[in-house]
């Protein structure tokens, strides 16, 4: 039978099972070492060893960190000089302190490139410094964000809960990408296989955006898709305004196919507007949106001072949590609307044949479907997440 090895974190592990086992149940050493299939010698001597093993990556499989590195007089300068770098925000790879090395030492400079770039590699490895992947924003404690969710909703419900607010003019609207191809980057294949390839459209990166927008009582309101175009284009002008589904949505073009201030405004006119002609007067309206910048400027918050809309922004990095549209009704929308790209696919699959992008035109049959079919449960639960709900 193979010797297994055993991570850090596991021998932890055992080490506070059989602590808590032989304490409580006056378990046996021999026993609980073998319910873990280990011997009982490997905990003693992970008992003596307990101070390190808490102090070693938990990943890791050995205290040992073999031979001493044989550029250890180099090591001050070489990762002092990484840890400068990073704290500069300075991207460092193995390579630079490979040239770094070079510089330093002539012996150094003298060796081949592979045992120089395995020798760095060792002695980063030595000093916990490892291959990380940028992130685009420091990133928090999922609680810190929670926490914060709850003290704002604090404020909200007592507002909402309010004899004279109706959820039916409670909304939420956000937007969200929505390609083109939805081709995913996975597929099933035969075990074993070297290459694996997923066909996609032609133009697997052309996009648009949806802003969806619903209310607390499980209301939809008209969606708006946003292509890529000039405003007073040809697109604009003659396709969308002549689209068979220009009454049940709001179709606009913007450069980039973003949200902008200018198509904030076509929200308002052809979404919100018309829902709030039904309202009655002295109902109290509240709008809720993310803090995006288009979501926040001086035009817009003059045009809901107007409309007699109270514009409330969702505190940032906590809209995973808060958001309605985010947390229940952006993954079953993409999921339905991948459904109707799957089928349309299938039906013009052609072997060798590069399989055609889809039309503006289908792009709008399938939001309008996915939105008509879209269940108010789910519209209503959305506001209703679990510890979070908008509402006591």
């Amino acid at each position: 039978m193979p010797r297994a090895t055993i991570t850090v974190q596991r021998k932890l592990t055992i080490l506070r099972d059989a602590d808590e086992r032989q304490l409580n149940n006056k378990e046996s050493l021999k026993s609980i070492a073998r319910s873990h299939g280990v011997q009982a010698v490997q905990i003693r001597n992970w008992r003596k060893q307990r101070d390190v093993l808490s102090l070693t990556r938990p990943r890791a499989r050995s205290l040992h960190k073999g031979k001493p590195s044989t550029i250890k007089y180099l090591e001050d300068a070489v990762i002092g000089h990484a840890f400068e770098m990073r704290q500069i925000g300075v991207g460092i790879t193995y390579n630079h302190l490979v040239i770094k090395a070079c510089q330093l030492d002539e012996g150094f400079r003298a060796k081949t490139y592979e045992v120089q770039y395995q020798l760095i590699r060792r002695l980063c490895n030595s000093n916990c410094l490892v291959n990380r992947r940028r992130t685009h924003v420091s990133q928090e404690h999922p609680q810190e964000a929670i926490d914060r969710a709850e003290e704002w909703l604090s404020e909200i419900r007592p507002i909402l809960s309010a004899p004279n607010v109706l959820k039916e003019y409670i909304i939420n609207m956000d937007q969200t990408p929505l390609p083109f191809s939805l081709a995913s980057s996975t597929t099933l294949e035969l075990e074993g296989e070297k290459t694996i390839t997923v066909r996609q459209t032609g133009n697997s990166k052309t996009r648009c955006t949806v802003s969806l927008t619903i209310t607390a009582d499980g209301g939809k309101l008209k969606p708006m898709i946003i292509f890529k175009g000039q405003r007073g284009g040809t697109i604009a002008t003659r396709e969308l305004a002549a689209s068979q589904y220009r009454d049940n949505m709001v179709l606009s073009c913007q450069s980039n196919a973003w949200q902008d201030e200018e198509n904030m405004n076509d929200w308002v006119d052809g979404v919100l507007v018309p829902h709030l002609q039904q309202h009655a007067a002295g109902s109290p309206v509240y709008l809720f949106l993310d803090q995006f910048a288009a979501h926040d400027t001086a035009s817009f918050r003059t045009r809901m001072d107007s409309l007699g809309v109270t514009l409330k922004l969702i505190p940032g990095k906590c809209t995973w949590v808060l958001q309605p549209i985010d947390v229940g009704i952006g993954k079953p929308f993409k999921d339905r609307v991948r459904q109707k790209w799957f089928r349309w696919m299938i039906n013009h699959a052609e072997a060798d044949v590069d399989l055609p992008n889809a039309s503006r035109d289908e792009i709008q049959q399938w939001v309008n479907d996915t939105w008509q079919e879209l269940p108010e449960d789910i519209v209503r639960n959305s506001w209703k997440k679990s510890n979070l709900s908008w509402f006591v």
